[in-house]
């Protein structure tokens, strides 16, 4: 007998799971549905809704004819064109205050020797995590021409005039602030991974730093910025709860608060599927041409070395930099965050502020003593966690059958699993409702159609995480697991599953964080019956019961805080392990 040892690893029952060979008849059962599986799925959470708010328009509420009479009306609608400038207006000035602010504040991030680098980064997710109707309601704290804090102990004091932060400006001035990480964090990256040998070769040949700045490094970053800008246009050019909140008391008004206005008693639903199709068109047709210009351009800023930056020196500069980074943390994060939490330990907003207006926990006991809040709390949790556990199943399938099968319908899993990304909010919402509400489904009023709306906003999110990690995943180890007789099942809860649970961990955090502070989609959903915790938090707002609001803003930014850390932690113990 040799010394040496071999495993021989037999199955137990050859005959049940050897492999099958041969033709399309000898796959295994489940494999053979799958297509089947994901194109009833890409139909009802693509398809249906596009369809239904398409046929919606066309359908004239009084006579059931069908026609362009919906669009007429549309048409000669009283303020449906100044919404629409203004929506365009919004977007273009959100957009250029972004770039203003963010590509400047990646470059001292990135490449000089500013204080405080680390902590900037950091707070740029933290303030992108956060909900952007949260922070326009601590700016109405702030800046509320009647009880705004910094009007009446930092402006009235000082003899300054007050200021108001409700009108255009003030909605550019939030929408800049949430909104800018799309644009500083991309950049970032690019100016971290970008190759010195660039610039060092164009400063070899005589140029200065600020012909080098504006000739080699600003056309490196062109397509992060331009697509963070893209991003940050279509935010904000259909962004509901900023502009309701800050828009709707001086009556300016954007696309999103012209469809709430028009699924007031009595809706006319019809109108909204108008308004919302030649948004989704032309949202639709930006992510066209961004994908258009990246695939016929090449830009390469990485060279396998993304560590090694030009570091500029600032001297006495560097802290004036330091203090243009704190006034950013203070703008975005700092002040309305931190007046809300103010507001949550105040008796009353109108009384000034003195240790007898100051209580501990009244309002959060008074949050738990109101049914219909706490209801709609547990109401997100569930319908946010279904929502995201349903959408990464979908994305395992439509990955799978992307990157391992051999379905025909490869090249359109792809495009078929990012067509939500033009569903704004406000508009999914109506697609829902136009789609879900009514015959066959029936599920309108309901909880059900949140998740089912919840489920189309993360989806694409969820297959482009997904499939990039199919991509970076070894196929062999699942080749191994097949050949060896496990089932199609078997490998992906045993194999494929667990060395994708970074990439699951992740986008099911991401998804969670956003699904669960979801107002655009939520308001044009809400009946009364299924009450969810962002439309309940803008209620309060309307009814001016700051304190609650406060109270109840704290607690939904810390659930979201609560569960990005303990997704690192388990990240981190997984990637130990």
């Amino acid at each position: 007998m040799s010394s040496s040892s071999s495993i021989i690893v037999r199955p137990r029952d050859p005959g049940r799971y050897a492999r099958p060979t041969g033709g399309r008849a000898d796959r295994p059962r489940l494999e053979a549905v799958l297509p089947w599986l994901w194109t009833a799925a890409a139909v009802f959470i693509v398809a249906v809704p596009v369809g239904g708010l398409v046929w919606r328009s066309l359908v004239v509420a009084d006579t059931g004819a069908i026609g362009l009479d919906n669009y007429i009306t549309v048409a000669t609608e009283p303020g449906i064109w100044q919404a629409a400038l203004n929506s365009l207006w919004v977007g273009l000035a959100t957009t250029a205050a972004t770039l203003v602010i963010g590509v400047p504040f990646a470059f001292l991030v990135s490449r000089t020797d500013m204080p405080g680098r680390r902590m900037f980064r950091s707070v740029a997710v933290l303030t992108f995590a956060a909900p952007s109707f949260i922070a326009a309601l601590g700016w109405i704290l702030l800046l509320g021409p009647r009880g705004g804090f910094l009007n009446e102990y930092v402006f009235d004091p000082l003899g300054l005039p007050r200021l108001s932060i409700f009108g255009a400006g003030g909605i550019v001035l939030v929408l800049t602030f949430f909104l800018y990480p799309l644009v500083f964090l991309p950049v970032t990256d690019a100016l971290d991974n970008m190759d010195p040998k660039l610039e060092e070769a164009a400063e070899s040949l005589g140029a200065t730093k600020w012909h080098t700045l504006r000739a080699v490094t600003l056309p490196l970053i062109v397509p992060p910025m331009f697509s963070g800008s893209l991003i940050v246009f279509i935010s904000a050019f259909i962004i509901f709860g900023p502009v309701a909140l800050l828009g709707t008391p001086v009556g300016f008004q954007t696309i999103p608060t012209a469809l709430l206005k028009m699924m007031a008693f009595p809706p006319r639903i019809e109108l909204a599927a108008v308004l919302g199709l030649p948004v989704l068109i032309v949202i639709g047709g930006l992510l066209i041409l961004q994908r258009r210009i990246y695939g016929r351009r090449r830009y390469t800023t990485l060279a396998g070395q993304p560590g090694r930056r030009r570091i500029t020196k600032l001297g006495g500069w560097r802290w004036l930099a330091w203090l243009f980074g704190i006034a950013i943390t203070m703008v975005s994060l700092v002040l309305p965050f931190g007046v809300l939490l103010l507001a949550s330990f105040r008796k009353a907003i109108g009384l000034p502020l003195r240790p007898e207006n100051l209580v501990l926990f009244d309002n959060y006991r008074e949050l738990v003593r109101q049914p219909e809040i706490l209801e709609s709390f547990w109401n997100s949790l569930w319908t946010s966690l279904l929502a995201t556990v349903l959408s990464i199943v979908v994305a395992l399938v439509a990955a799978w059958l992307r990157e391992r099968g051999r379905s025909r319908l490869r090249p359109v899993i792809a495009p078929a699993m990012l067509a939500p990304l033009a569903f704004p909010g406000a508009i999914l919402g109506i697609a829902a409702l136009v789609t879900y509400a009514g015959s066959p489904f029936w599920i309108g009023g309901s909880l059900t159609i949140m998740v089912v709306a919840y489920l189309i906003r993360v989806v694409p999110q969820s297959f482009t995480y997904v499939q990039a990690g199919f991509v970076q995943l070894n196929s062999e180890t699942e080749e191994a697991a097949r050949s060896l007789g496990a089932s199609w099942m078997e490998t992906m809860r045993r194999i494929t599953t667990p060395l994708l649970r970074g990439q699951i961990l992740s986008i099911g955090v991401l998804n969670f964080v956003l699904l669960f502070r979801e107002l655009d989609v939520s308001i044009f959903l809400y009946t009364g019956g299924n009450s969810v915790a962002p439309v309940v938090l803008y209620n309060l707002a309307s009814e001016s019961r700051f304190q609650l609001m406060g109270a109840l803003s704290v607690v939904m930014l810390a659930v979201n805080l609560g569960v990005v850390l303990l997704a690192r932690r388990l990240l981190r113990v997984r990637l130990t392990y």
